[in-house]
């Protein structure tokens, strides 16, 4: 009894009864100021996301640009300095 459930409401949700039932969101209604909303929401978050992730190759970029500098001639360490430790 279950099974011939399952597949009557299958069929029916597959049918175009099960689609007439559908809100205008579900549907895709192309003029509803749903649908416009979310598009504008989409841009939104896509901006945001980009921005951070701008933000971290900006950083990264960064310390790579000073990982390769060279040093001040004050905060370099050479061996002759440590020849009076030995």
């Amino acid at each position: 009894m279950r099974t011939k459930l399952l597949v009557a409401f299958t069929l029916f949700l597959g049918s175009q009864m099960g689609q007439m039932l559908a809100c205008s969101v579900c549907y895709g209604a192309k003029d509803g100021k749903t649908t416009e909303h979310m598009a504008v929401a989409i841009w939104v978050l896509m901006g945001v996301v980009m921005s951070v992730m701008g933000g971290v190759g900006a950083f990264s970029f960064h310390l790579w640009r000073h990982a390769h500098t060279p040093l001040e001639p004050h905060q370099e360490l050479t061996n002759e300095d440590l020849d009076q430790y030995d």
